[in-house]
C-alpha cells in the first residue's frame, strides 16, 4: 500500500509498477467531513500502510477506482474494518452482504470504533450524503427570489427562472 485516502480508499502499486486506487468492497467508512472520518482512516493505515496486498476485484466503480475485498497477510481488511467499527457494512446493495452483518452487530454492541461516539455522531455516510445535500437544496431554495442577498447562493450561480413554475418554493 502506498496511501490511504480515506476509511475506505486506498493507493496501491501493482506488480508492475502502476499506482491504482481501490474502494473497499461492502463497506462504507464515514466520510472526510464526518465525525470519526480521522480515526477510519487511521485504522486502516494501521491495517494496511506498507504491506503487501492480495485484491478480490468485484467492480469498477463510477470514479474508476476498483471496488474490491483486500487482504493482508490472509487477513480480510474489509471485514476486519467493520469488526473494529471503523466503517458500516455497506447498504448500497439490492441485499447488504450479510456475511459481514455479525462483525457489524457485535462492533455496535460492544461500542467499538464509531459505535462508541454520541449517538447524534454516528450517522452512516449513505444518510449523511443525502441529509447534506437535502440541506443545500433547502438553502438554495430558501433564498431563490431574494438574490439581492449577499451570500445567496442563487446569485453567485446567476440563475434565472425560464417560467413562473421555477419561482415557487
Amino acid at each position: 500500500m502506498v496511501e490511504v485516502l480515506d476509511g475506505d480508499t486506498l493507493s496501491l502499486l501493482t506488480s508492475d509498477d502502476w499506482q491504482i486506487h481501490v474502494r473497499l468492497a461492502n463497506i462504507d467508512a464515514p466520510n472526510p467531513s464526518q465525525p470519526y472520518s480521522d480515526k477510519a482512516r487511521q485504522t486502516l493505515s494501521a491495517l494496511a500502510l506498507g504491506k503487501r496486498a492480495t485484491l478480490k476485484v468485484q467492480a469498477r466503480d463510477m470514479a474508476g477506482r476498483s471496488v474490491a475485498q483486500v487482504f493482508i497477510e490472509g487477513k480480510d481488511i474489509n471485514r476486519e474494518m467493520v469488526r473494529r467499527g471503523a466503517a458500516w457494512v455497506a447498504h448500497d446493495h439490492a441485499a447488504p452482504p450479510v456475511h459481514l452483518l455479525p462483525d457489524e452487530a457485535a462492533a455496535k454492541r460492544e461500542r467499538r470504533g464509531l459505535w462508541s461516539q454520541p449517538k447524534q455522531d454516528i450517522v452512516a455516510p449513505w444518510v449523511w450524503s443525502n441529509t447534506k445535500q437535502q440541506g443545500q437544496q433547502t438553502m438554495v431554495s430558501s433564498c431563490a427570489g431574494h438574490s439581492g442577498t449577499p451570500d445567496c447562493p442563487v446569485r453567485r450561480l446567476n440563475w434565472v427562472p425560464q417560467d413562473e413554475r421555477q419561482l415557487r418554493h
